[in-house]
């Protein structure tokens, strides 16, 4: 009889190990753009590692560029980055962008296209609820003012600066790069 419940525990023990082992990996899916305006969305995420954030970018011109909580708008040193990916209104399926997780640790993200940061497009896997949190991300990057005239901000009230803006928007729609599976 204890032969009996010993060897129904230690199978019930071992199998429940299997299973949490076996977890299926999950994909999480995020909108890039489109109709929501300058946001991914959902804007942020919980995953496991192992499990993968696929980007689906909608019309417009965006990218998925890692960044840092302390530099939300700016290219974390190698770190990933999708390139932009340019997409037509009439587009029905655009292109995607997948990451993988690693472990539990933040991964911080941006749009690199002009004003879409500081405008609020920024993204967060794994963001802690305390301390550096999504909200906190946020908020520094619609501090943040980055913009690409002059190497620096711009007020929104300077027209020059809004038409400078414009033409390298233009330029910058224009840029692609291969999408592949990325480690985070």
């Amino acid at each position: 009889m204890l032969f009996n419940f010993i060897l129904t525990a230690s199978l019930a023990i071992l199998s429940s190990a299997l299973f949490a082992e076996a977890r299926k990996h999950k994909t999480h899916d995020v909108i890039v753009g489109g109709a929501a305006g300058l946001v991914y969305t959902p804007n942020q995420v919980h995953a496991e590692p192992g499990d993968k954030v696929k980007f689906h970018f909608q019309f417009k011109n965006h990218t998925v560029t890692q960044s840092s909580f302390d530099e939300p708008c700016e290219p974390l040193k190698g770190g990933f980055d999708s390139g932009f990916m340019p997409v037509g209104m009439d587009v029905k399926k655009g292109p995607t962008f997948t990451i993988k997780v690693k472990d539990y640790d933040p991964i911080w993200v941006h749009c690199e296209q002009i004003d879409h940061c500081p405008s609020g497009m920024v993204f967060a896997v794994n963001a802690p609820k305390k301390g550096n949190t999504f909200k906190k991300f946020l908020k520094k990057a619609k501090a943040s003012g980055k913009d690409y005239h002059d190497g620096g901000s711009y007020k929104r009230s300077d027209e020059d600066a809004e038409e400078d803006i414009e033409e390298k928007r233009s330029l910058l729609s224009r840029i692609t790069v291969k999408r592949d599976d990325v480690e985070a």
